[in-house]
């Protein structure tokens, strides 16, 4: 029988959607498959308990790791660089992270401890020593055997001779894993996509019958990160090459072949872990997956947090206001860049932080980082008044004057008197030349010689917006809420609009954000039924059942096979989850759907905030402190990421506390800037 057009037309039809839907999701069913056969250990309670045994090892480790560094009598060498710079010469006398039972200790450094019961377990005894060694060689690691002394001796004395001195030991922390369960048997390299290998939960033992045992943490597959020297791209470890990185620090640490890897066998292995709280000693915390548990969400906490993230972007403010934008700290390293953008953004997050905690050193840096974006805005040629901002001649962003408009508001807020006001206007002035007749925006703007572009931009809309709304709410001037309800309304009403369908809606953290401010000064159910779609739109790509998520990832995103979910998005989701709630708190008294989401959302943040417990494994710990990992097995922090997350936080608070500083505060009558020509004139 011979097919019609019509029919053959809706087989190739057919054909292009089962591969189109095969191409998307066929690597996510077959992992379901493979994952059927995995028989992993139960991790249940998630994070380990408090562990008197784990106490004792380590308060007994710590004390012999002080003795034999006292003992080494290097402390006041004028040789060696207190600040550990000079952490590592080229041939060191010992492989470090070298996995052996431990020998018998020097009868100069050996000491008399009371032994620790060990009980029946197997106990992996690793040294972090922070600015000491290669970046991404690892920890320091022994199998205890019966006695803790012995086990800290030798890995003491694989650190290079130059750096067994108190000062190392002074920073240095001990981390003590326990083997549970039975090892258990997986494919090479994981299997498919590696799916046989859960990222930081399931570590490696590799045995060969004349080299011996070589073991890979858990929590390295977290720890671990990827780089290409030749692209200079970096990036978290693919769960496809966890079981080739074990291969690989056993073939650099120990000096296996490659062939000796390969050869060798290998199983799964899980374990309870615990670290000391900070360098130098403190009580074991518990970890998972590398992780410190989160405290619970509380306005003190919160509070506590934003403090800590605002202190990190004023220790990477420059003197000429420069940001910090991307911080590898794995690796210790600035990986350059810049985003004028997302430099608003930032100045914006650290003008909240002012108005929370008073701090003159952030308003400082603030206002450097204000006067940095100023620099880079220019005037209109054709309309003088009128200001873009522009980085190196890339593509002037709608969204960039949106948001620099938030942030000159927000500091105009933070210290009245401080901002150009004639500026102000003139940057109000550009986006609404930016809009078009039926509310919409163009995305960019074209200068100089520059071609016009047509892309769109999901997020520049709702950030220019924001920008008029906090406009207003400064000073009061009814035209600029105009523009503001103009270009709300479009998006509501016409963006991704077919014949009266609504094909898509957005996840525009920064519209929903605009639309809960804008209704305070001008109610309007569509636009907040639109905003609560967008929330649940958010919610919807989130992990937020609780009866099914891993602990440590619940209020995180959606993420493919290979990596951990996206801690910097919750930021931006959060900012958004927080404005659905106080929506919410308005138009739904008595519902808690949208705080519920924000709440958990909140404790995926806090998990991700590189604090003193779980930054136990970077070279620097002390810059990166306060500051927001991209994932939680990736730990680039972007200046973005953390205003993300800071300004996400200090919308929660402003729910929590009433006390707290209103984030969307509309400023009083008597307190109102006036603007040059209160806003009124057409473009």
């Amino acid at each position: 029988m011979r097919l019609r057009p019509v029919q053959i037309g809706a087989l190739v039809v057919a054909v292009v959607l089962l591969s189109a839907l095969w191409g998307e999701y066929g690597k996510q069913l077959r992992a379901t498959a493979e994952r059927r056969d995995l028989n992993a250990q139960d991790s249940s309670p998630f994070f380990p308990p408090r562990d008197a045994r784990a106490d004792a090892i380590l308060s007994a480790a710590r004390a012999h790791l002080n003795a034999v560094a006292e003992a080494s009598g290097l402390g006041n060498d004028p040789a060696v660089d207190p600040e550990l710079k000079a952490a590592q010469p080229a041939g060191s006398d010992a492989k470090s992270g070298e996995v052996v039972a431990a020998p018998a200790a020097s009868p100069a450094t050996a000491l008399a401890l009371e032994a620790p019961d060990l009980g029946d377990e197997q106990w992996l005894l690793s040294l972090y020593t922070p600015g000491v060694g290669p970046i991404q060689w690892g920890p320091g690691l022994v199998v205890l055997d019966g006695d803790v002394s012995t086990a800290v001796t030798r890995l003491w004395e694989e650190l290079p001779l130059r750096q067994r001195i108190p000062e190392v030991a002074a920073v240095a922390r001990l981390k003590l894993d326990m083997v549970r369960g039975k090892e258990r048997s997986f494919p090479f390299d994981g299997g498919f996509q590696g799916v046989a290998l859960d990222k930081g939960l399931d570590g490696i033992v590799l045995r060969h019958p004349k080299r011996g045992v070589s073991y890979f943490l858990p929590s390295w597959g977290v720890e671990q990160e990827a780089r290409s020297t030749k692209k200079g791209k970096y990036n978290s470890l693919a769960r496809r090459s966890i079981h080739g990185r074990a291969r690989r620090l056993t073939k650099e640490r120990l000096g296996w072949t490659k062939s000796e890897t390969r050869a060798a066998s290998f199983s799964a292995f899980r374990t309870w872990s615990w670290v000391e709280a900070r360098g130098g000693g403190g009580e074991a915390i518990p970890l998972a997956r590398g992780n410190a548990d989160a405290p619970p969400v509380t306005a003190e906490v919160l509070a506590e947090r934003i403090d800590m993230a605002a202190d990190y972007l004023v220790r990477e403010t420059a003197p000429d206001g420069r940001l910090t934008y991307d911080y590898k700290a794995s690796w210790d390293k600035d990986a350059g860049g810049y985003n004028i953008l997302r430099h608003a953004g930032t100045g914006y997050s650290m003008f909240q932080a002012y108005r929370l905690t008073g701090d003159p050193a952030l308003l400082a840096a603030a206002d450097r980082a204000a006067r940095f974006f100023v620099r880079q805005m220019r005037a209109d040629p054709d309309h003088p008044d009128e200001y873009f901002v522009v980085w190196k001649r890339r593509r002037a962003k709608l969204g960039g004057i949106g948001l620099g408009l938030c942030m000159l508001v927000e500091q105009e807020k933070a210290s009245p008197g401080s901002v150009d006001l004639k500026r102000l206007e003139g940057m109000a002035r550009h986006i609404e030349r930016m809009q078009n007749p039926d509310g919409s925006f163009e995305s960019f703007f074209s200068y100089d010689d520059r071609a016009p572009s047509i892309r769109k931009s999901i997020y520049y809309s709702g950030e220019a917006i924001l920008g008029l709304v906090r406009l207003h709410q400064l000073s009061g001037d009814p035209h600029w809420l105009e523009v503001a309800i103009k270009g709300a309304d479009y998006l509501v009403n016409k963006r991704w609009v077919s014949l009266g369908l609504r094909i898509y809606i957005p996840p525009d953290a920064w519209l929903l954000q605009a639309l809960e401010e804008l209704d305070r000064a001008a109610p309007d159910d569509r636009r907040a039924d639109y905003a609560f779609s967008i929330g649940e739109v958010i919610a919807g790509i989130k992990l937020m059942d609780p009866e099914s998520t891993p602990p440590d990832m619940l209020g995180a995103g959606l993420s493919g096979l290979q990596r951990l979910p996206n801690s910097a998005t919750a930021g931006s989701f959060g900012e958004a989850l927080t404005a659905a709630a106080r929506l919410e708190k308005r138009r739904r008294p008595g519902e808690e759907r949208f705080l519920t989401f924000a709440m958990n959302n909140a404790s995926f943040q806090l998990r991700n905030q590189f604090v003193e417990a779980n930054s136990y494994y970077l070279p620097n710990p002390a810059r990166a402190h306060g500051g927001f990992r991209m994932a939680p097995d990736y730990a680039e922090i972007r200046n973005d990421h953390v205003q993300h997350n800071l300004s996400g936080m200090f919308g929660l608070l402003d729910i929590l506390d009433a006390e707290a500083p209103d984030i969307g505060l509309a400023l009083g009558e008597q307190d109102r800037v006036v603007l040059p020509s209160s806003g009124r004139g057409s473009k």
